[in-house]
């Protein structure tokens, strides 16, 4: 998924023109005390960084004179680290929305200060008191058109966790958080009730699975599978497909049914620049500036404003847009950090047994 899943999804866990439109009230402090010449955000890097630059990163600069620079991904430990040691050196932050929900369950971020962002223009999934969903990506399902036609490949969970009924080497992410969203689906649970996980069944889909299962470990990885056709069908980051799909390699992939997975945008706990960190963000909500983001990567925005904004073939390469998202469900992000480190332990002890 370009740059933005490493290894274990950064650390998941440790311890995705022409119409008008009403623009929200950008809220930029008008008496800024001792104003930073410059703020670093850290964040994934690579493509994902690019587009941050472009969308949010120049147009703050513009608004405010005050310059960003980019910094290396900052995981939970690091974070923790700052903040426990009164040494927050940065403002904002782009983070796994998986890693933000365990920071704000450990009291390590400040409140989003909602008089100045306006949560009314974002849709409800990405407001929490902590953080807020900064873009949207998919855990969904691929398949080597080589090995499998559109009308023959797998068109559910169901049937993705049935290889009798649609034959062939099937592969998932080596790792637990989207795994057994995927596998509770396969086993009947209903997206629309799908928190919490029934691990049971989803166990049990995993045990039908495993005599046509390839394990990938990274993005890369796992696009690659399905590309050089070593497995047939399987679950990949819809990033790491869209541009060897563009370029003509045999593969393909659906948003029927995938799983939302996100990035985030945080405030660590003690920020210095707190004010301006919130005016960030506020920047950050503008549906024009999503729209150039949503142009450089193909990731959802978080304000609906901004579809309009988008040509057909950018929207259409977005996990929600409209036309994409009947069937999609939102990982629950607080769930895992609640829950996360046991179903983890059990996932693990499943693959050595």
């Amino acid at each position: 998924m370009n740059q933005r899943h490493q290894l274990n999804r950064r650390n998941l866990l440790a311890s995705a023109a022409g119409v008008a439109v009403a623009l929200p009230v950008i809220g930029f402090p008008t008496a800024l005390r001792a104003k930073p010449e410059r703020m670093t955000i850290p964040n994934p890097g690579g493509a994902l960084e690019e587009a941050l630059k472009a969308a949010y990163f120049k147009t703050f600069t513009e608004k405010t004179g005050i310059e960003i620079s980019g910094a290396p991904y900052a995981d939970t430990a690091k974070i923790k680290a700052m903040v426990e040691n009164n040494a927050v050196d940065t403002d904002v932050i782009f983070t796994d929305a998986a890693d933000a929900a365990i920071l704000a369950k450990q009291g390590l971020l400040e409140p989003i200060d909602f008089s100045v962002v306006d949560k009314s223009v974002l849709i409800p999934e990405a407001v929490h008191e902590h953080y807020l969903l900064a873009d949207v990506a998919a855990y969904a399902m691929a398949w080597n058109t080589k090995s499998m036609s559109d009308d023959k490949r797998p068109k559910s969970w169901a049937e993705f966790f049935d290889p009798a009924a649609k034959p062939g080497q099937r592969s998932l992410w080596k790792y637990a958080a989207q795994t057994l969203e995927v596998a509770a689906m396969g086993a009947g649970q209903s997206r629309d009730k799908l928190y919490p996980l029934d691990l049971d069944a989803a166990f049990g889909k995993l045990d039908a699975l495993k005599s046509s299962l390839t394990w990938w470990d990274s993005g890369a990885q796992g696009a690659q599978l399905i590309i050089d056709g070593e497995t047939d069908v399987g679950t990949v980051w819809n990033g790491r497909l869209y541009k060897p799909r563009k370029e003509g390699a045999p593969v393909d992939y659906t948003f029927d049914h995938c799983l939302y997975v996100c990035d985030s945008i945080v405030v660590p706990k003690g920020a210095k620049n707190k004010a301006e960190a919130m005016s960030f963000i506020a920047n950050f909500t503008n549906p024009q500036n999503q729209a150039v983001f949503c142009k450089s990567i193909p990731y959802g925005p978080v304000n609906p404003a901004t579809f309009p904004l988008l040509d057909p073939e950018t929207k259409a390469a977005l996990p929600n847009a409209p036309e994409n998202a009947k069937t999609a469900v939102f990982q629950n992000f607080d769930y895992w950090a609640e829950n996360g480190a046991k179903i983890i332990d059990r996932f693990n002890k499943w693959l050595l047994g």
